[in-house]
C-alpha cells in the first residue's frame, strides 16, 4: 500500500524535500505511523504531531490505509 506524506517544521531537513512537499511512501499491509517513521528514517521523539486524514492521531500504533493521507510536524518553538 501507499500513503501519501507531507513533512513539516524540523522533520523536512532532507535535501529536495521543503516543507509541506507531498511524496508517496510504500509501506506492508497493516504498517503503523511507528513503521512509517522507521521506513522514513525518522526517530519516534521527534514527531510532535501526526495528522491523518485531517484527524490528529494520538495512537501511532494504529494501522494506517492505503491512500491515507499523512502530515508530521516536530516540536516547534519561537517567540
Amino acid at each position: 500500500m501507499n500513503v501519501e506524506v507531507r513533512l513539516y517544521a524540523g522533520l523536512c531537513d532532507a535535501p529536495g524535500r521543503p516543507s509541506g512537499a507531498v511524496f508517496s511512501v510504500p509501506l506492508a499491509e497493516g504498517a503503523t505511523l511507528f513503521d512509517l517513521f522507521s521506513h522514513l528514517g525518522i526517530q519516534q521523539d521527534l514527531v510532535h504531531l501526526a495528522i491523518v486524514n485531517g484527524r490528529i492521531l494520538h495512537d501511532r500504533a494504529v494501522p494506517l490505509a492505503g491512500g491515507d493521507r499523512v502530515a508530521l510536524f516536530s516540536p516547534v518553538g519561537g517567540g
